[in-house]
C-alpha cells in the first residue's frame, strides 16, 4: 500500500523542480556580489581578507602570496567573466561559447576557490571545536563564502554537462544508463579514504605518548615547553582521524545504510542519504584545501624553494610530513561520498529512471 499521498508527492516534486536552473542563477548571483566586493577592495576599501599572516606563515592560503591589487584584479576579472558565462550556460539554445571553455571555467574556478583561498585555520577550527575551543573571524568567514561559490560553480558545471550531453539535468542518468565508474570502484576508493588519515593519527598518538616520532628529542622537549597541553590535543586530533576512518567505512557497509538495531529510537531504520553525504562532503573539502596548503609548504621547504626558520618546519618530516596524505584523503573521501550517493539514490522524479 502506498504510504505517501499523491498530493504530497506532487508538492514534493514541485518543490524541487527547477533546482538545476536555480543553482546556475545562484552561481551568477554569487559572482555579482563577490565581484563587486572585490572591486570595492581593489579601489581601496577596508577589509581585504587575503593578507599573509605571520602567525600561520608558510601555511597561509596561496592567494595571500599575491599583492592585494593583483589578487583583486584576478578576482574581479574571474567574477565578472563568470556573470557572462553563467548567463550563457542558462540558455536553452546553443551556447555562444565552446563547450570545453565553459566547463573549464566552471570547474577551474571551483577548484581554485577550494585550493588557493583557504588556509589551515578552517580545518583547525573544526578540530578544536571538539575540544570546545571556538575561534572565528572575518578571514574564516570569507573562506567559507569562497567555498560556497566553489560548490555553486561545481554543480553549475555538472548540470551544464548533463544538459549538453542529453542526460537528465536532475539525476544525470541517460537512456543507456550504465553502472557509474565510481560505484564500480567505490569500495576501493572508500578503503583508501579510510586508511589515508592513519599516518597523521599514528604520529600524533606517538607524540601523545611522549614518543618523538619523526622529530628530534630537543624539538619535542621545546615543543612540550611551548605548548604543555599538546598531549590532549594530539589524542583528540588522532582519535578524530580514526573515528573519521571508521565512519568512512560506513559508506560501503550495511550499517551505513541501515541504523544498527541497538541504536535507540532509530535502530533498524534507513540512514537518510544526506546525513552521510553532507558531513562527508564538508570534511572532504576542508581536508583537501588544508592538505594542499600543507603539501605546498612541505615541498617548498624540502626542495629549498624558500628559506624558513621555524621550530615546526625544521622538523618537517614529523610535523608536516603526515599531512601530505591529506589531499589523497580528501579527494578519495569526496569520490567515495559520490559513489555512496549514486548507489543509494532513488528513482528520479523528473525522468523516472533508476530506482528499483
Amino acid at each position: 500500500m502506498e504510504s505517501t499521498s499523491p498530493l504530497l508527492k506532487k508538492k514534493t516534486i514541485k518543490s524541487v523542480r527547477g533546482w538545476p536552473s536555480l543553482i546556475g542563477y545562484a552561481a551568477i548571483i554569487w559572482s555579482v556580489l563577490y565581484g563587486f566586493l572585490q572591486l570595492y577592495w581593489l579601489l581601496g576599501g577596508d577589509g581585504y581578507p587575503f593578507k599573509h599572516e605571520e602567525s600561520i606563515g608558510l601555511f597561509s592560503g596561496m592567494i595571500t602570496y599575491l599583492s592585494a591589487q593583483a589578487g583583486g584584479i584576478i578576482f574581479v576579472t574571474l567574477c565578472f567573466l563568470g556573470i557572462g558565462i553563467g548567463i550563457d550556460m542558462q540558455r536553452n539554445s546553443k551556447s555562444f561559447l565552446p563547450h570545453w571553455f565553459v566547463l573549464a571555467y566552471a570547474w577551474g574556478l571551483a577548484a581554485s576557490l577550494i585550493l588557493f583561498v583557504p588556509d589551515m585555520t578552517l580545518i583547525a577550527m573544526m578540530g578544536y571545536a571538539f575540544m570546545l575551543k571556538f575561534a572565528f573571524n572575518w578571514t574564516m568567514f570569507n573562506q567559507i563564502i569562497c567555498i560556497i561559490g566553489a560548490i555553486l560553480w561545481f554543480f553549475t558545471g555538472v548540470i551544464y554537462l548533463r544538459k549538453t550531453s542529453g542526460a537528465c539535468e536532475y539525476c544525470g542518468r541517460t537512456e543507456t544508463e550504465k553502472v557509474p565508474f565510481l560505484v564500480r570502484w567505490g569500495s576501493w576508493i572508500t578503503i583508501i579514504a579510510a586508511v589515508a588519515p592513519l599516518p597523521y593519527a599514528l604520529s600524533r598518538f606517538a607524540w601523545a605518548l611522549n614518543i618523538p616520532f619523526g622529530v628530534d628529542k630537543q624539538f619535542f622537549k621545546d615543543f612540550s615547553t611551548i605548548n604543555p597541553g599538546h598531549h590532549l590535543t594530539e589524542w583528540v586530533f588522532g582519535s578524530l582521524c580514526i573515528m573519521g576512518g571508521i565512519l568512512t567505512l560506513g559508506l560501503i557497509q550495511k550499517w551505513g545504510e541501515i541504523f544498527p538495531h541497538w541504536f535507540p529510537f532509530i535502530g533498524g531504520k534507513r540512514v537518510p542519504i544526506l546525513l552521510a553525504v553532507i558531513p562527508a562532503s564538508m570534511v572532504s573539502i576542508a581536508v583537501t584545501s588544508a592538505g594542499f596548503v600543507f603539501t605546498f609548504g612541505f615541498l617548498a621547504v624540502t626542495l629549498h624553494l624558500i628559506s624558513v626558520e621555524n621550530i615546526l618546519v625544521n622538523n618537517i618530516w614529523g610535523t608536516i610530513g603526515p599531512m601530505i596524505f591529506w589531499v589523497p584523503w580528501g579527494v578519495s573521501l569526496g569520490l567515495a561520498t559520490i559513489a555512496y550517493y549514486y548507489r543509494r539514490r532513488n528513482k528520479c522524479s523528473k525522468c523516472s529512471r533508476g530506482g528499483a
